[in-house]
């Protein structure tokens, strides 16, 4: 499918609760939210998380590390939305109430896997979060979401 793209980003060591994946939409383009998947890559131990997908109200100015969305059809433009991971400054306001929000097992991991009539729309120059709502035993993970840009 045309303009889907893949957000990805492997945190080693994470033992607060924070943003692990933004995504800020262009000015010009509205984001389809397809999948969000948040895995555990070197845990034996199980505990249970709080993760959450939510939009932002007010992004402010949130940093972390860059991440290059990876397109799905070699043929797509490269994607104009920014994708931040590990965030080290928070957006300004996330929404009260969560998009989704899950309190899964480390081992199984989370996933969000919308109907095509539940899939969460970000505006133009809006943004949405994966967070990890409290803070887990120091574990490495895989945060991912796969998106549409539409428009």
């Amino acid at each position: 499918m045309r303009g889907v793209y893949t957000a990805n980003i492997t945190i080693t060591g994470l033992s607060t609760a924070k943003t692990l994946l933004l995504l800020t939409a262009p000015s010009t383009a509205v984001l389809e939210i397809l999948s969000v998947r948040l895995t555990n890559l070197a845990n034996e131990t199980n505990e249970q998380w709080s993760v959450g997908l939510f939009h932002v109200t007010t992004v402010g100015s949130p940093s972390g590390t860059s991440v290059t969305p990876e397109k799905h059809e070699k043929l797509d433009a490269a994607s104009t939305t920014t994708a931040t991971g590990n965030l080290s400054s928070e957006p300004t306001t996330y929404a009260t109430n969560p998009i989704d929000k899950d309190g899964p097992a480390s081992l199984s991991g989370y996933r969000y896997d919308p109907l095509p009539e539940e899939r969460p729309i970000c505006p133009p120059s809006g943004a949405i979060g994966l967070r990890m709502l409290a803070a887990p035993t120091s574990v490495d993970v895989s945060a991912q979401i796969v998106f549409r840009e539409i428009g």
